[in-house]
């Protein structure tokens, strides 16, 4: 059994660097997943970040797999936080939280704007409290529309943008396990978040960003997803690009020649180099990419996947391993880029990922675990009062 080793990484390679975002305050009232992990980011870049949670805490809390009461997704999205409980629904708990909006440089929520209008936070109220506050809104859908008041999960927007469909290649559609859409909203909400840093830093003023999961995702689909529809037009029909996931005699391994030069040497290397000519002849390029795989099948059942990596990289044809979760901690040049690290928790210690950006040599990583419900009641709140 692998022992998966984690070496342990200092947050820094100079114990005087100080994280860019060092002195900005956050404040997030989210839930889930997307807002919380991109305040998570922020927080990993420097920012002081505050989470509010409502009385009986962010639903997250209870999602997945749980350990010691709290869900193990939920303390990997919200490390690095202050956490505070807050009942908006009470004029106490909602001056309190007026008096963070007050004092912070970004909030980031995900409330419907009928909400935050029904809690006394909406729109014109938070920026009479605070002209220089960057605000960045959270919907599903948009803050208006036929979806906007429709309830959002990851797959659903999934479904909606034609990843679903796409992935299906005309198999049965399937969502991915992952819950990419809102990782990936996590990302464009935190470029919004400095992007309106640099606004504020130009003009002064603070701005209230509104985005939406389906505008996101929709965003970072279209480059490849949508080429057969950028020419309005185009009705050609949409072709599946070839699997680079290739079966091996013991296994699978990921295959990705590209160029004319590359294909070639993946023929010599298989022991094939006269199928070159026969494809040349294939004037369709998806079509000659589908007959080259076909191809190749048969002979890389012949070896294990040691040993075509091995061939494969002598002959600078790009290929790679298809770990699982187990396997990619123990890669190399994950331990080489020291990823991983060991972070001190209530419960124990966990492994935690740093932040992938390396700033002139210094490591971003954890610098304390998620709170516990409520734990900075008294010392974060205590400040609002004075």
């Amino acid at each position: 059994m692998s022992m998966h080793t984690t070496p342990e990484t200092s947050a820094s390679a100079n114990e005087a660097f100080i994280r860019p975002l060092a002195g900005i305050r956050i404040v997030e009232a989210a839930s889930y997943l997307a807002g919380p992990f991109a305040a998570q980011m922020l927080s990993d870049l420097g920012a002081d970040v505050i989470k509010v949670e409502p009385p009986g805490g962010d639903p997250y809390r209870n999602f997945g797999l749980s350990r010691h009461g709290v869900g193990v997704v939920w303390g990997n999205a919200n490390r690095g936080k202050q956490g505070v409980v807050l009942d908006l629904k009470t004029p106490q708990g909602l001056e309190s939280f007026k008096q963070l909006l007050s004092g912070a440089d970004i909030y980031i929520d995900n409330l419907r704007p009928h909400v935050a209008e029904k809690l006394g936070v909406g729109k014109e109220t938070v920026e009479a409290l605070n002209a220089s506050l960057i605000r960045l809104s959270i919907t599903g859908y948009g803050p208006d529309g036929d979806a906007a008041r429709e309830p959002v999960f990851d797959a659903l927007v999934q479904g909606r943008t034609g990843l679903i469909a796409y992935e299906a290649a005309g198999g049965v559609p399937k969502a991915t396990n992952s819950f990419m859409v809102d990782k990936l909203s996590a990302s464009f909400v935190c470029q919004l978040a400095l992007a309106g840093l640099l606004a504020r830093n130009r003009n002064g003023k603070g701005v209230h960003i509104q985005t939406s999961m389906l505008d996101m995702v929709s965003y970072f689909n279209f480059p490849d997803m949508f080429q057969h529809r950028t020419y309005l037009n185009d009705d050609s029909s949409w072709r599946a690009p070839p699997q680079p996931v290739v079966a091996t005699q013991d296994g699978h391994i990921v295959l990705s020649p590209v160029s004319g030069k590359q294909l070639a040497k993946t023929l010599e290397a298989i022991g094939h180099p006269e199928w070159k000519d026969e494809l040349r002849g294939i004037a369709d390029k998806a079509e000659m990419t589908s007959t080259f795989f076909q191809r190749i099948a048969v002979p890389l059942k012949e070896r294990t996947s040691r040993e075509w990596l091995e061939k494969f990289r002598e002959l600078e044809v790009p290929c790679g391993p298809v770990n699982d979760p187990d396997q990619h901690l123990d890669d190399p040049q994950v331990l080489h880029n020291r990823l991983y690290s060991t972070l001190d928790t209530p419960f124990g210690p966990v492994r935690s990922v740093r932040y992938p950006g390396v700033f002139d040599g210094n490591l971003l990583t954890a610098r304390f675990s998620a709170p516990a419900l409520g734990e900075h009641d008294v010392t974060v709140l205590r400040e609002t009062d004075q």
